[in-house]
């Protein structure tokens, strides 16, 4: 039976509060992934300094993931406007401009695409070796239709590119482009490709440990690694995630309680571990009751910025209401996770489907 023990948690905590208490930088917070802390500290040095053009990009890519897109875009502006020649700062504007086209109509998102375009190659142009431009450029010349620039050609080309500056980064992404295709053979390899580069990184062990995670392929192997990224960087939930949908879809009860609770003791603003498994429970219908408090608990405090949110948790919440008979309360909670969020579509067609 695995455990992780309380010397090594003693260990892991002691490392989560000096990564967090060594450096209030915004970047290296976002990178981190502590995202509402990021933008604490950036909003601190733009009232210090409005022409700080670092803390301005950091808060653009925030606003962004928060889906305040027009704050972002006027964020990353003013950053660019600040310091043209800040990488950074031309990446979160190709950034901010590449999300408004997602949700833009077909001629207006061509408009903004050419823009998040010319804002990449101007970080480019910078820092060739940015890796954040090098990746947006994979995604437009992949996902672009032809008469709008894309070219698979060129996007294998910067894949490449990414692979000579950081081969973790390349391995994972050609990993993503097969996944993209359809191909999860081909993603499978190039994810074990990334964990095997020295040193280990602990966003290739959790992306391998995910890919692992199915019950078809490897789910102790699978746990390995995960422990393995946990030990190297405790403050990242990722790790976290895979040992709880592990443990909740083998129905190891200590061992996932063990891991909810030592996971929110490392950092108690990273409850996502605490989704996975009751989303995980919920997808497999068992324990409904026990699904139910762990998604309460996720909805007790407001997620991290990025993280899954409140109207996704109260939707799961209700099939595990729905699965132990109570209706009404399930009906209830997909109403409240509309409210939230009115495009959740899955939510929509289990309330049609409970109302009748």
């Amino acid at each position: 039976m695995r455990r992780i023990t309380l010397s090594s948690i003693a260990c892991l905590m002691l490392a989560a509060t000096l990564a967090r208490a060594a450096s209030d930088d915004p970047k290296l917070l976002f990178d981190r992934g502590c995202l509402r802390q990021a933008g604490a500290a950036c909003e601190q040095r733009l009232a210090a300094n409005p022409g700080d053009a670092g803390a301005g990009a950091v808060l653009a890519r925030i606003r962004a993931e928060q889906g305040d897109l027009d704050r972002a875009l006027e964020l990353a502006t003013a950053a660019v406007a600040a310091d043209p020649k800040s990488a950074d700062a031309q990446y979160a504007l190709a950034e901010v401009y590449g999300r408004k086209a997602q949700t833009a109509g077909m001629l207006k998102a061509a408009g903004l695409a050419g823009k998040m375009r010319k804002a990449a190659e101007a970080a480019l142009a910078i820092d060739p070796k940015h890796l954040d431009a090098l990746d947006i450029m994979v995604d437009f010349y992949s996902m672009a239709p032809g008469f709008m620039g894309g070219d698979k050609k060129k996007a294998a080309e910067i894949t490449e590119r990414i692979a000579q500056v950081d081969p973790v980064s390349g391995w994972l992404r050609k990993g993503q482009n097969a996944m993209r295709a359809k191909d999860t053979t081909l993603a499978g390899q190039c994810f074990a490709h990334a964990a095997e580069v020295q040193p280990p990184s602990r966003r290739a062990l959790v992306q391998w440990a995910s890919w692992l995670s199915r019950p078809w392929r490897d789910p102790a192997h699978a746990e390995k690694l995960a422990l393995e990224a946990v030990q190297a960087e405790p403050w990242a939930s990722g790790g976290w995630q895979v040992l709880a949908a592990l443990d909740a879809s083998q129905a190891r009860w200590a061992e996932l309680d063990d891991v909810l609770k030592r996971s929110e003791t490392v950092d108690p603003s990273h409850l996502s571990p605490w989704y996975v498994a009751g989303r995980q429970l919920v997808v497999d219908r068992r324990e409904p009751v026990r699904a139910e408090s762990y998604l309460r608990h996720y909805l007790s405090r407001e997620p991290e910025i990025g993280a899954q949110s409140w109207a996704a948790a109260r939707w799961r919440l209700a099939l595990a209401l729905e699965q132990q008979g109570k209706k009404p309360e399930a009906i209830a909670e997909l109403d409240a996770a509309l409210k939230l969020d009115p495009k959740l579509e899955d939510a929509k067609k289990d309330l049609k489907r409970l109302r009748g």
